[in-house]
Order: structure tokens, then sequence, then C-alpha cells
């Protein structure tokens, strides 16, 4: 009988220390799994906007506009600020892109601008943050008095990632 249970003994013996280094091999590997996720979560960072504004230009600067409610016929500026993390290509240069839609108040597309930044997106961003970026709609005496909504929409086409902000403003 003692035979027996020195053999269960030493069996349980093998049986546990197997599981405690499968545990700790499986353990370690999940270490591992979460520390890629987490670098490829740094990598894959979405664009962020600081902050926006409603704007006008007075002597080519921008003046915040905090009512937002325009004239028609008024230029009305939609400021960004401190749009990024973009990043940087093969050739070393950000690229990115800005569209601009503008709606009436029962949600009609009113005009749609693509392209903004055209060939200035494609260049070297002081730490890869667009400082003010910005798009304008030239509302018209014939546009109707109310709310309209301004949606602006940036890309970083290297990553493939975008963002958009909108708000309402009125003409009057």
């Amino acid at each position: 009988m003692n035979k027996y249970l020195k053999l269960i003994i030493f069996l349980i013996f093998i049986s546990i220390t197997f599981h405690m280094c499968k545990n700790r091999n499986d353990n370690n590997s999940n270490s591992k799994n979460q520390e890629t996720d987490t670098n490829s979560i740094v990598e894959n960072k979405k664009l962020n906007v600081e902050d926006y504004d409603f704007a006008i230009m007075e002597n080519r600067n921008f003046i915040q506009y905090n009512k937002a409610i325009y004239q028609r016929g008024d230029e009305v500026y939609f400021v960004l600020k401190n749009v990024g993390e973009f990043v940087k290509g093969a050739d070393s240069l950000n690229n990115a892109e800005m569209k601009l839609e503008v709606y009436d108040a029962i949600g009609q597309l009113v005009m749609t601008r693509s392209n903004l930044f055209g060939s200035s997106g494609h260049a070297n961003f002081e730490n890869n943050i667009l400082k003010a970026p910005y798009a304008s709609y030239s509302s018209s005496k014939n546009d109707k008095i109310g709310k309209y909504s301004i949606k602006v929409t940036v890309y970083d086409i290297i990553k493939n990632d975008s963002i958009s902000i909108s708000d309402d403003f009125f003409l009057e």
C-alpha cells in the first residue's frame, strides 16, 4: 500500500508542477500579447481636434466669433485647433486632406467642397500637428434666414484615418 500511496503523491506532484509551468507560460504569452496590443494602439492613434471656433477675418487674421451668428453675405469661418497626430509617409512628409459640408435647417446639403488642402496638405507638419486648419462658407444674400450646420472632416491619408467636427451657425 505504501507503494501506491507514494505513486499517487508523485503523480499529484507532477500534475501540480505541470499546471504551474503551463500557467506561467500562458501568463507570459498574455503579457506579450498585451504589450503588442498596446504598441499597436500607440501606433494607430486616432486623429484628435483640441478645439474649434467660428471666426471672422480682419486684416488677414482670424478673430474668434463666439456668437456663430452671421449676416447673409458674410464669410463663415470654421477654424480647428491642433489637429493630429498625423503619421509621416515613406517620404518623411505628412499627407492630410479636408472636406467641408454645409447643411440647411432641414438637413439638405447646401454645398460641399473637397480637397481643400491640395498640395499644401502634403508637407512636414510641426510635431505632426496641423495648428489651425480652417474652412469657410461664403453665404449669399439669397440664403434663407435660419440655422445652418457646418461639418469639416480632416483626413490622414497615410494612416487612412479621419475626424469630423460639426456645429451650427445662424444667418440673419
